[in-house]
């Protein structure tokens, strides 16, 4: 069972997560279907995906995080306090609670909520690939140092494909 824990199988999931945490670039795609559910106008519309845009590319806190839960193996200390495993979670359960509530709006399982409710809504939703992107590049440049240009390139080749 070794090599479920190498670099390579490391790489080879990051890839996979990177592939399917595009959720804020599909944004065109349900667009329409929020803005007519929830009675926006256009500018309405462009206000929440600014919250989008913001929670997207507003990474601290995920990279402090990474650091905070790496710290004790970079230091030599040992133990498995956590990892980028801690990252992937944290950002896993913003993407479910973020867009399922968005989800539970438009189908009518939550009232409509107030336009500003909604932007926290994508803000959380978007934040989520913060997490996805810092635990998966930053794992993938550690485990393979001498390739650390080609491992961002290949982990942030997902923006060409949306």
């Amino acid at each position: 069972m070794e090599i479920l824990r190498s670099k390579w199988v490391a790489m080879a999931a990051s890839i996979w997560i990177q592939c399917t945490s595009g959720g804020s670039y599909t944004f065109g795609i349900y667009s329409a279907v929020l803005k007519s559910t929830q009675s926006y106008d256009q500018s309405t519309l462009d206000t929440v995906s600014v919250f989008k845009d913001i929670g997207a590319n507003a990474g601290v806190f995920s990279g402090l995080l990474y650091t905070y839960v790496t710290s004790n193996r970079r230091r030599g200390r040992g133990g498995d306090s956590g990892g980028p495993w801690v990252v992937l979670a944290i950002g896993a359960i913003q993407c479910f609670a973020g867009y399922f509530l968005m989800w539970a709006s438009v189908t009518g399982i939550i009232r409509k909520p107030p336009v500003a409710l909604m932007c926290l809504f994508m803000f959380i939703a978007a934040q989520s690939q913060t997490f996805f992107n810092t635990a998966n590049v930053v794992s993938a440049v550690e485990n393979v140092a001498d390739y650390g240009g080609t491992a961002v390139g290949i982990m942030k080749v997902k923006t060409l494909l949306y």
